[in-house]
């Protein structure tokens, strides 16, 4: 059975926010307080990415929600395209055509994302929601 679910929706969010994550690595302490760490591997992991979509149409936050159920809820990973991740030049995807940095990229080195949490969806007025999606970046084995 395959854990990769389809791509996630080509929606522009209002806002976003990320967390760049961290290397693994094990603390060792000394009883006299003497402190070593030892990194596993060259790459981050659990980068995370919230996405707010205020004020969409129903037809758009479905979308959104159809996606997370195509994703077994919280189980499969996911490619985030160049979309949910427009807007901030210094942040956007190196696809060939410019040089740009892949802070979001899946290229380098096998970020995928998955939902961390079930998708909160809000009734704005009839016809209209605002959602809040929390992904986490996770590598692909």
């Amino acid at each position: 059975m395959s854990t990769q679910g389809p791509d996630f929706p080509q929606l522009v969010p209002t806002a976003r926010s990320m967390s760049p994550g961290d290397f693994a690595n094990k603390v060792f302490r000394s009883q006299s307080g003497i402190e070593s760490r030892v990194q596993y591997g060259n790459k981050a992991s659990n980068k995370t990415m919230d996405l707010e979509y205020n004020n969409i149409t129903e037809a758009n936050a479905a979308a959104i929600h159809d996606h997370y159920l195509a994703c077994n809820g919280t189980l499969y990973y996911f490619g985030l395209p160049r979309s949910p991740k427009s807007g901030n030049e210094t942040f956007s995807v190196n696809d060939g055509s410019e040089s740009t940095s892949n802070r979001f990229s899946v290229t380098p080195f096998g970020m995928r994302y998955r939902y961390a949490e079930p998708p909160q969806f809000s009734s704005v007025k009839p016809g209209r929601m605002s959602v809040t999606v929390k992904l986490i970046g996770v590598l692909d084995s």
